[in-house]
């Protein structure tokens, strides 16, 4: 796959791992890719070699928790963060390596899921501007029945202040990926992707990631109320969202509500697609790729030499 893998510390001493490729000739800008929850750099292959196609150099990395950066509890299986807040940490961390590396002239942010919910709260208060932003399925509300939604909130808050938070909220044996049957999965209905993604996991271990502690569902509750009540016209920069019909993890609603109230969000939603439409079927691919395509055209054209 080529490009260069580093390692970059955070404010608050986390070491993040990064990777870096450029596009072949004179690129377009940069890719900024924030990948979703439990997710790392080696899913994403696929995705980064589209873009560099393309024309942009593109820069991702594993957030603090997951993938081979720091994990933040003894446990390496449950996710766990203290407060979305700590994500933001993350991205000032990589976009101050894309700045020293000179790649900041034009950067368009892509995110998916939880990648996605992060983004949205970096581009409704920004310390800089950015060229657009490109979101699958961003979580800005969670799929959970309507009835359970108070009580989770409270649970979740109230364990979150003891030791107990750090444990997951499944009495269940932890599962990854790699126990998942695809019939089961509501990721995507591509099985060869869906197997790809599983393997990776089986054949490195270090990368799995498995259902969510107490601490991290109170701070993802807290973050997606938040976003809920920003004003309108809170984004200021491009924006291309795709939400999928067959969404089972996070809220069309959440998603169609941000919409809604900001002029410069534009929605596609994806027919016949689960949650992850960049590893769903062929033909909401090339649904997706076109979208894309015709986005950064216009917000990015071609450089002319």
């Amino acid at each position: 796959m080529g490009g260069e893998a580093f390692w970059l510390e955070t404010a608050d001493k986390i070491t993040l791992r990064a990777a870096l490729w450029r596009a072949d000739g004179l690129p377009r800008g940069t890719i900024l890719l924030c990948n979703g929850r439990s997710e790392f750099i080696e899913k994403y292959y696929p995705i980064i070699a589209h873009f560099r196609d393309f024309g942009f150099d593109l820069i991702t990395f594993d957030w603090r928790g997951q993938g081979l950066s720091d994990r933040l509890i003894e446990d390496r299986l449950p996710g766990y963060v203290d407060d979305f807040a700590s994500y933001q940490r993350d991205l000032d961390t990589v976009l101050a390596e894309v700045d020293r590396r000179g790649l900041g002239t034009r950067i368009i942010l892509v995110g998916h899921s939880m990648g996605g919910c992060a983004l949205v709260r970096r581009l409704a208060d920004p310390d800089r501007q950015f060229h657009g932003a490109i979101l699958t399925a961003p979580m800005l509300g969670m799929m959970m029945p309507t009835l359970a939604k108070p009580a989770l909130r409270a649970v979740s808050w109230s364990l979150s202040h003891w030791e107990v938070g750090k444990r997951r909220i499944s009495p269940r044996e932890v599962t990854t990926v790699a126990d998942w049957t695809f019939e089961d999965n509501v990721l995507t209905h591509n099985r060869s992707e869906f197997e790809r993604y599983a393997a990776l996991v089986r054949d490195h271990p270090d990368l799995a990631l498995g259902g969510v502690t107490w601490a991290w569902m109170d701070a993802a509750i807290r973050e997606t109320r938040e976003l809920s009540t920003l004003p309108e016209q809170a984004i200021t920069e491009p924006m291309l969202i795709f939400s999928a019909e067959n969404e089972a993890v996070v809220s069309n609603d959440a998603i169609n509500d941000l919409v809604a109230r900001n002029d410069m969000v534009t929605l596609v939603h994806l027919q016949d697609s689960q949650h992850e439409p960049f590893i769903e079927e062929p033909p909401v691919q090339a649904i997706l790729w076109r979208e894309i395509g015709d986005f950064l055209d216009r917000i990015a054209p071609i450089p002319h030499i």
